[in-house]
């Protein structure tokens, strides 16, 4: 009887032991767990606390792969600024609201040495994955040693070669990046003989066709004018625009409170300082015969 008690004593006490250990091993290595996983949370300074917000892109990134972002606008139109500044911010790129030309914005290119810079007007909207095709299709010209002055990444043309291929009949200035070469191509050559009685891209058209510019075009294109926020007088229909898949502009009002409800500000009322001296006579239509 003592043998049989003292027996069950000792499988007792080896299952406690057992029992402890099994214990031990398995709180061992959850805090060993949680210690590597706290590690590699700290070995990530670049991660947000908000894991809600996205995290700030790369300076080559807000740049769309270029040396610069010029956006076209008028000083007076304040409503197509104040909407192209927050499609820049949701599409987290970095652009300058320039108050000039194409042709001052070549000469700007110019003056700061830029190798290439990307050219937007205020009335468009962007393929959602707009930069990354634009990253692609810089890095397949370097990979075909292109020689060029300018890639059309939104145009009105119809007749564009699908893919990346040299331009037919890129209408529109849209959206375009310049090699500063193509820059200092286009002020020489403007700067002499710039017609206001032609439309610019049509004459840019004309010296691709004479090839004396050197143009490439995605089509379809990742930057759209948006004819439905801002008619044209020429009432044409753009059929390209029908292209525009993933609109930034339209999953901004969706997913931004303050756009949801967006109107655009008023323009200026401020006259152009060129037709501050007009003498009265001249804006009486009716004298002039």
């Amino acid at each position: 009887m003592e043998y049989s008690q003292a027996r069950s004593a000792w499988w007792y006490g080896r299952a406690l032991r057992l029992y402890f250990g099994i214990s031990l091993a398995v709180s061992v290595i959850w805090l060993v767990r949680v210690a590597l996983i706290q590690g590699a949370d700290t070995a990530r300074p670049d991660r947000p606390a908000d894991p809600t917000r996205l995290e700030a892109p790369s300076q080559a990134y807000s740049r769309a792969f270029t040396d610069h972002i010029y956006c076209i606008n008028q000083a007076s139109r304040l409503g197509r600024k104040a909407r192209m500044a927050e499609l820049f911010a949701h599409m987290q790129l970095d652009a300058e609201m320039f108050a000039g030309s194409h042709l001052d914005v070549w000469q700007d290119v110019i003056n700061h040495e830029y190798q290439y810079a990307l050219v937007i007007e205020d009335d468009v909207d962007f393929e959602l994955d707009a930069v990354a095709s634009i990253h692609r299709a810089l890095n397949t010209l370097d990979a075909q040693k292109a020689n060029w002055d300018i890639l059309y990444i939104g145009h009105c043309s119809m007749e564009e070669k699908p893919g990346l291929a040299r331009s037919v009949h890129p209408f529109c200035t849209s959206g375009y990046i310049v090699s500063r070469n193509g820059a200092q191509k286009l002020f020489a050559y403007f700067a002499k003989h710039l017609r206001s009685s032609h439309a610019l891209d049509v004459q840019l058209v004309a010296l691709i066709k004479r090839k004396m510019l050197r143009s490439y075009s995605m089509f379809p294109p990742v930057v759209f004018q948006r004819r439905d926020l801002y008619p044209a007088d020429d009432g044409m229909d753009l059929r390209v625009g029908r292209l525009l898949r993933n609109s930034a502009w339209d999953q901004a009002r969706a997913f931004v409170p303050k756009l949801q409800d967006w109107i655009d500000p008023p323009d200026s009322q401020r006259r152009d300082p060129a037709f501050e001296h007009i003498p009265p006579w001249m804006e009486n239509t009716q004298a002039v015969r």
